[in-house]
């Protein structure tokens, strides 16, 4: 018999909110970091201004690390020290202690800052610091080499399901006994490269208003934050006195890039690895973010799984608050679904209106009562993911 995988810390960093509880609090308040962009004229976004990394890294060896690196950074000293495995004071660090980060694109404005230059001005005026930058493992390296992290330390990238992919990576890892602890989540930063591409590519909503499952929607935001869960077996955790707070049960995964078939695939697959009926799931945190032609796909994938009980579970699209937080996203997801199973409450979907897809959305949280959550991440790509969790009961 597998052991069993769960979650006993996280790591949270969003512009919603620093840390678990003040992500939870704005969260549970109905609250929406998306805006006008303070950096890209005429767009909105779900970002930052400048961060201070100081009060979680200290000063020394933050200068080279970019900005997406600095969100994962410090995600994981708080997912590290709320569970009582901070490496601050180890000689070496932990050799069974890594982290498996979900991104799409990595540090994509170093990248494509580094390669302008050498074209621009020529490979001599490179700076050498800017080179650890540039590719799409930098951010996972450089938290391991700042968190001591001498263990496993993959980065997934997935579209829009990197962040659940991680995590059932590190699941996974455990549950062979190749690691001991992992964290595991995504990352993603907003850019120049990043604020274009939804630019161009039509996915801004045009009248600056994000409605997941809304019938006005027309279009996201792009966000960015970093969501990283500590994940080790219970064995383990109970041997070092660290209460589990939720169980990793049932992961799918299906490619398909044309309607729902694909989404309603990834959660049959979830429900019949952990072993239950669609009617034990309790609660629903959605991929949807406010896309029409995603937002459907999604809405007919859950009425083929749930049939007619759909209406009865409880459901929250967290983007409407968050934006689309690309290899982030799904990680974020799970976060939610998470504190949802905690409170036995699901929380509101920020600025929710109406909708005319029959799912149970609403501007207030939603009382319910169960155990079991679906976290669904669903990508333009055709990649698609869903992952249930359990609250931890025994």
């Amino acid at each position: 018999m597998s052991p069993r995988v769960v979650v006993t810390g996280s790591g949270v960093v969003s512009p919603l909110g620093m840390g678990a509880e003040q992500f939870a609090s704005a969260l549970f308040e109905g609250a929406s970091a998306i805006a006008p962009s303070p950096r890209f004229p005429s767009t909105i976004t779900a970002e930052f201004g400048e961060i201070n990394p100081a009060p979680w890294l200290g000063n020394k060896g933050v200068r080279v690390l970019d900005r997406g690196t600095r969100l994962l950074c410090i995600a994981a000293q708080m997912a590290l020290t709320s569970t009582g495995l901070s490496q601050e004071g180890a000689a070496e660090g932990d050799p069974e202690l890594g982290l498996v980060c979900g991104t799409i694109f990595g540090g994509v404005h170093s990248i494509a800052t580094f390669d302008w230059s050498s074209i621009v001005e020529g490979p001599s005026m490179v700076s050498p610091m800017d080179f650890p930058n540039t590719v799409i493992n930098a951010p996972a390296g450089q938290a391991a080499i700042k968190h001591k992290l001498r263990g496993v330390n993959s980065t997934v990238c997935a579209g829009l399901a990197s962040g659940l992919y991680a995590i059932n990576y590190a699941a996974e890892f455990l549950r062979f006994g190749r690691a001991r602890y992992l964290l595991a989540g995504g990352m993603e930063e907003v850019c120049d490269e990043a604020a274009l591409g939804f630019t161009k590519l039509g996915l801004t909503s045009a009248s600056h208003s994000v409605h997941p499952f809304g019938r006005q929607r027309d279009g996201t935001a792009a966000g960015e934050g970093s969501a990283l869960w500590m994940l080790e077996t219970e064995e383990t955790a109970l041997a070092r006195g660290q209460k589990p707070q939720f169980e990793i049960c049932g992961f799918g995964s299906a490619h398909n890039g044309h309607g729902p078939s694909g989404a309603s695939s990834a959660i049959e697959q979830a429900l019949e690895e952990t072993g239950i009926g669609a009617g034990q799931i309790a609660c629903i945190i959605s991929s949807a973010n406010g896309s029409r032609t995603g937002d459907e796909a999604e809405s007919r994938a859950l009425h083929a799984v749930f049939n007619g009980r759909l209406a009865q579970i409880p459901v929250c699209a967290p983007k409407a608050a968050l934006g689309e937080a690309m290899g982030a996203s799904g990680a974020f997801g799970a976060v939610v679904a998470g504190l949802a199973l905690e409170r036995q409450l699901v929380p509101p979907t920020a600025k929710f209106l109406s909708t005319d897809t029959g799912l149970s959305l609403s501007s207030a949280a939603q009382p319910f009562s169960g155990d079991y959550a679906l976290v669904n991440a669903f990508s333009c790509d055709g990649n698609n993911a869903a992952l249930i969790i359990r609250r931890w009961n025994s």
